[in-house]
């Protein structure tokens, strides 16, 4: 029989009634489209990172050109599971750049070529919606011959929010945006950084993974859904996703290239070079993290052989590894073939990637020590698990054991800088006063109560404190005041009032004073400089434009307890960053620093609150204090007063080292001229 022929009974119901009546065997001949034959075509099965190596080009890397494997080779189990036949939800807690979603774009032009359906990619808002598909998708598909086969050569059909293909549809959404969810029959979802995903859709919607996953339905038999994101809190969507979802967590296994260990990589086998000579209590501490970065001196230890591991041996250890699932420790393919789950999750911290340095790792972790913000970018970012706040005072003794013998009022002398905070009332101020060093250790010096605003400008712009034992005094470099409060008296309110002061005050004496007030929503640092305000709350005319300091206040409290424990412990009191009270620091001080405690609010988030409405005047004030040595504060950090200050120094240095010359030296030049 020719392969090329098709036999059809006589019999059938659908044939035209002229050809039943014809006799003998009828032939007719039919021509198919290049188009119709490559959709007819039945291809092999290949898997899916396999395929990516046969028709992928990667255009955004650092590595550009045709896919390998060999370069990510955790990728490819991620990419062949996703497709094997009882996978519905693939999900990816991961560190950034580990190439995550280049593995998600190569199933999806898996899809486009070997099983076609409609796509929607969810991104966090419409601008990345936009830069993606501009960026990565349609490179994705116009740089691969395969690919581009299937582009209809239509330009509308290359839009910045569709792809009409020949064959099937690719939109972009975003989560803000109900409609862009909404009425699409959709195969393919791919949910990308769901920790960025707001609450809801919309003000009458549910949340976007929802309104995604709803799109699905049509397809319930055969969809594929990824969801892809760093780790953020424990509540965020992708730990939820990877702890409560997926029916099973894998987990990277690697080979020591040494002694062929196999075992799970984990972040204490990172070890980093330490300094030579210990301290006075014999204690070896880390070499500063900038340079164990830049001069690359952090390895692996293998846990069996104690083998040290640079980055190409760890990379080498990578390529001969395999995905285990966390419980049982059972290979990747084979535990999928015995129990076919439907939800299955990856965990991908930075170690495994081979752009990321384990010196880089250990600088991260190093930073985070004194910065409790930079720790949660490690947890994050790099060991892929969500934040938690755990060293958090809970009683008097805590708070007051990070008094030193530095007696009040007095300056330490390795301080460059006093910062002032106060914190407004109906009836009064409270203040605290906090001196810093350029690595941001930094002691209470004086706290208290003031009854008038004269007896804050005679703190701020007249006080000076001396230095240790020397003959210097110090005053006050800079200062926030809270602009905050109700109703003071008829026709004026504490804010409006707030404002005046601070426009009366702003550029006196040297002082870096700003007005601030408490962010409504988190910021990607921890203060923000608010648009000019022209008038008060009341629509009273200022006599000039006035701009305040946004401070995301959770943070910053964050951060201040964090510090306040760097002190308080005795195996942490030596790192940069730590929070000391001075000698005369009493029960009063401690009593307002407690008033406030970390609790779980609604959907599982944490927050500083006041339960039992207690006086907390001296931890706002301390908050403010605190924020005046941030980056973002106008002026910048104190390092950058450092440098000045070191620049001063040796330029004063170098003037009298010339003025010292002798007079002979200068007449022989002039001679000589």
């Amino acid at each position: 029989m020719n392969v090329n022929t098709i036999h059809i009974p006589r019999n059938s119901p659908w044939l035209p009634p002229a050809m039943l009546k014809q006799e003998g065997e009828i032939r007719h001949r039919i021509k198919f489209s290049e188009s119709e034959r490559r959709i007819f075509r039945k291809h092999k099965k290949i898997l899916v990172s396999k395929w990516a190596e046969l028709h992928r080009n990667v255009t955004m890397s650092v590595l550009p050109g045709r896919w390998k494997n060999e370069v990510t080779p955790y990728l490819a189990g991620i990419m062949d599971a996703s497709f094997f036949p009882s996978v519905q939800t693939t999900i990816l807690c991961k560190a950034p750049q580990v190439g995550a979603s280049e593995s998600t774009l190569n199933c999806i032009g898996y899809a486009i070529d070997r099983d076609p359906g409609p796509v929607l990619f969810i991104y966090p808002d419409e601008l990345t919606a936009k830069e993606n598909c501009q960026d990565r998708i349609q490179p994705m598909i116009k740089s691969s011959r395969r690919l581009a086969s299937y582009m209809t050569g239509i330009d509308d059909d290359a839009g910045m929010l569709r792809i009409s293909l020949q064959h099937m549809q690719l939109y972009m959404a975003w989560a803000r945006s109900a409609s862009r969810l909404a009425n699409k029959p959709i195969r393919y979802l791919v949910f990308d950084e769901i920790d960025k995903y707001p609450d809801t859709a919309g003000k009458r919607e549910t949340d976007p993974i929802s309104l995604g996953e709803a799109r699905a339905i049509t397809y319930r038999h055969n969809c594929k859904k990824w969801k892809i994101s760093t780790p953020t809190i424990e509540s965020g969507n992708i730990w939820q996703a990877l702890t409560k979802e997926a029916q099973v967590i894998f987990d990277y296994h690697v080979n020591c290239p040494f002694c062929d260990h196999h075992h799970k990589m984990i972040f204490k086998n990172i070890k980093w070079e330490h300094e030579k000579e210990p301290d006075e209590k014999g204690d070896y501490h880390s070499l500063p993290a900038e340079t164990i970065e830049s001069e690359k001196l952090a390895w692996y230890e293998c846990p069996q052989c104690s083998a040290h591991w640079n980055d190409y041996d760890r990379d080498r250890a990578v390529r001969h590894g395999r995905w285990r699932d966390r419980k049982s420790e059972v290979e990747l393919m084979e535990y999928l073939r015995i129990n076919r789950p439907a939800k299955i999750g990856f965990h991908i911290p930075s170690w495994i990637s081979p752009f990321i340095s384990f010196s880089t790792i250990a600088a991260a972790f190093l930073k985070g020590q004194s910065d409790i913000n930079k720790l949660k970018d490690f947890c994050n970012k790099h060991l892929a698990e969500p934040w938690k706040l755990t060293i958090i005072s809970k009683n008097e003794a805590q708070i007051l054991a990070a008094r030193c013998d530095l007696a009040p009022q007095t300056v330490p002398e390795s301080a460059i800088a006093l910062t002032c905070g106060i914190d407004k009332q109906k009836h009064g101020f409270w203040f605290v006063v906090r001196a810093w060093t350029a690595e941001l250790t930094s002691w209470l010096i004086h706290y208290g109560f003031l009854e008038t605003e004269d007896e804050v400008e005679k703190l701020i712009y007249e006080s000076s404190y001396p230095v240790g034992d020397t003959d210097r005094k110090m005053r006050i470099f800079r200062a926030c005041k809270d602009t905050g409060g109700g109703e003071k008296y008829e026709g004026m309110s504490m804010t409006e009032e707030a404002y005046y002061w601070l426009i009366k005050n702003r550029g006196r004496g040297g002082v870096a004073l700003w007005g601030t007030k408490g962010a409504t929503n988190s910021l990607p640092g921890m203060l923000k400089i608010g648009e000019p305000i022209m008038s008060t709350p009341s629509g009273k005319k200022l006599p000039a434009a006035l701009r305040l300091l946004h401070v995301d206040t959770q943070k910053a409290k964050d951060q201040f307890h964090y510090r306040l424990q760097l002190a308080a412990q005795e195996d942490t009191r030596n790192l940069p960053g730590a929070a000391f009270l001075h000698a005369g620091t009493g029960a009063d001080y401690a009593e307002q620093i407690l008033a406030e405690e970390k609790q779980i609010v609604d959907k599982g988030a944490e927050e500083w609150v006041n339960p039992h409405q207690r006086p907390n005047h001296l931890f706002d004030a301390e908050i403010l204090a605190s924020v005046c040595v941030e980056m973002e504060f106008p002026g910048g950090g104190l390092r950058l007063l450092a440098e000045r200050l070191r620049q001063q120094t040796l330029s004063a240095a170098d003037n009298k080292s010339k003025s010292e010359k002798p007079v002979v030296a200068k007449s022989s030049w002039m001679r000589r001229r």
